[in-house]
């Protein structure tokens, strides 16, 4: 207990000592005063008025001073209570404070100076000077799918007309962002078919492949150089990633049409509401797997008997809208209007394998399309054609044409559900035989309607997916391809019918 406190006890102690002499001094005047009136007269003596006040009034000073020296008492107990536990538990809470300290030294040592990671619509890792950026992503789509071949049974198709499966078409993990400031990159990798777009589909082979990976410097604000593997810029339905489409998957056409994937360099340049997109390439294997069977996906060896040259260029032209909405082919309710407009060109010559004294093959090829969005409805057109010099390594064959037009649209009747449906029709047609006994290919082409329907669970991020599908000519083992889901039809006259759904993880 301090001096002041001590003090202070023995100033209150004193005050009390003084109310009890008081009080014990008034009864004896009393009685003194009431035995000398009593020996005069037998009347009763009464105080007066005047002291009975004086009384009360010292009453109410000492009752008011008792009042302040319990206040008093207890603050002084409270501050030596709460000295008592400060100097109890500062150690500890010293202790504690040492072990925070140490932690977040660690952590930060591990982390890097500012280190910021999260979710942005994706999962992230950026540096705090926004230099550095890694985005961590994945596609999960896995499937189920029942075809049927009208009317068909028996030796000639050598299968049931009816067939249903389940699959896992494909599984990635993808790494993106930028280094620098200004070199993006993006690696691509996982699980699916080796080649999707193989013309053989009873050897669909499933396994891990690398889909994409790309390094793209920023010469300026308007111009950057890709290289590596990469989608040739040729469609735009091709162009879209895959997690990203409007119906299960892409159509026939496209898969069968579009150039894919390749390796080499690409120049991207964008002036405000036009980009560009012209790329020096290894080419593209779409079309030419029937002369060469060693022809998969990329990565290829640089000295792959592939092309001798191939380029592909894009030009588009954002006519309204914002250039970040045309990445996906669905217009969300939220979209302002928006409207694309699209052109490209491809050509390539093949390089004559030391072994082959067959003509060498060419391919040119040129497509438009055009995308609209309504904000809760859209609509995409495209037109495909291809001219392929000596396809065939048997040099029957002199040239072939290809054309291919696609019209999709969607609606939402829900800021959830979307309803949307594509009609395709085209294939080859036009071909120029060097030995008029020749059989040649089947120039059989597709008119395909499909109507379906999306359940956006949370976005593009987890959507599912069901469509039904019937085509009304026959499909040649030409235009099968097997992730599709469409079967060669033996008989080529009989309609077919394919149901799919399918449930997608995305971020």
């Amino acid at each position: 207990m301090s001096v002041n406190n001590a003090g202070l006890i023995r100033s209150l102690l004193c005050s009390a000592s003084l109310f009890c002499a008081a009080l014990l001094a008034s009864p004896v005047v009393g009685a003194e005063q009431s035995a000398d009136s009593k020996a005069a007269s037998d009347t009763t003596v009464l105080i007066p008025v005047s002291d009975l006040e004086d009384i009360r009034r010292e009453l109410q000073a000492v009752k008011a001073q008792n009042e302040m020296m319990r206040e008093e008492i207890d603050i002084i107990h409270a501050e030596a209570t709460r000295d008592w536990l400060t100097e109890q538990r500062s150690e500890e809470i010293k202790e504690l404070v040492q072990d925070v300290l140490a932690d977040a030294d660690t952590r930060t040592n591990l982390m890097g100076s500012g280190l910021m990671a999260g979710w942005s619509d994706g999962f992230f890792l950026a540096s705090a000077d926004g230099r550095f950026r890694l985005n961590i992503g994945a596609l999960v789509q896995t499937r189920l799918m029942v075809n049927i071949l009208d009317g068909n049974e028996g030796a000639a198709l050598q299968q049931d007309s009816t067939r249903y499966g389940f699959e896992n078409t494909t599984t990635r993990f993808n790494l993106g962002g930028y280094v620098f400031s200004d070199t993006d990159f993006f690696i691509e990798m996982g699980f699916g078919r080796k080649d999707p777009y193989s013309y053989v589909a009873d050897v669909q082979e499933f396994g891990t492949r690398l889909y994409e990976g790309w390094i793209r410097q920023r010469l300026t604000d308007n111009i950057a150089v890709k290289a590596g593997i990469f989608k040739l810029p040729f469609t735009r339905e091709f162009l879209v990633y895959e997690g990203l489409q409007l119906a299960v998957d892409r159509s026939l056409l496209d898969m069968r049409l579009g150039l894919g994937r390749s390796q080499g360099v690409e120049l991207d340049m964008v002036f405000g509401p036009v980009r560009s997109q012209v790329a020096f390439t290894n080419g593209s294997s779409a079309v030419f797997f029937f002369r060469n069977t060693d022809v998969l996906v990329p990565p290829w060896a640089a000295y792959r008997a592939d092309t001798e040259w191939a380029a592909t260029g894009r030009l588009e032209w954002l006519l309204a809208g914002e250039w970040e909405q045309f990445r996906q082919f669905t217009s969300p309710t939220h979209e302002e209007f928006g409207m694309m407009f699209g052109i490209a060109g491809h050509g390539q010559q093949q390089e004559r394998n030391q072994v082959s004294t067959s003509p060498k093959g060419e391919l040119y090829g040129v497509t438009a399309d055009l995308s609209m969005d309504f904000g809760g409805a859209s609509a995409f057109a495209s037109f495909i054609y291809e001219h392929q010099v000596n396809p065939d390594a048997s040099g029957d064959v002199d040239s072939i044409d290809y054309w291919g037009v696609v019209v999709q649209g969607s609606v939402y009747i829900d800021p959830k559900w979307e309803l949307y449906t594509r009609y395709q029709i085209g294939g080859p047609f036009n071909q120029q035989l060097n030995d008029p006994e020749a059989a040649g290919f089947d120039t059989q082409g597709v008119s395909i309607l499909t109507v379906g329907v999306n359940w956006y669970i949370d976005g593009q991020d987890v959507k599912w997916t069901t469509d039904f599908g019937v085509s009304f000519d026959p499909i040649t083992g030409l235009m099968t391809v097997d992730q599709a889901g469409w079967r060669t039809d033996p008989d080529n006259h009989h309609a077919q019918f394919l149901i799919r759904s399918q449930l997608q993880l995305m971020f």
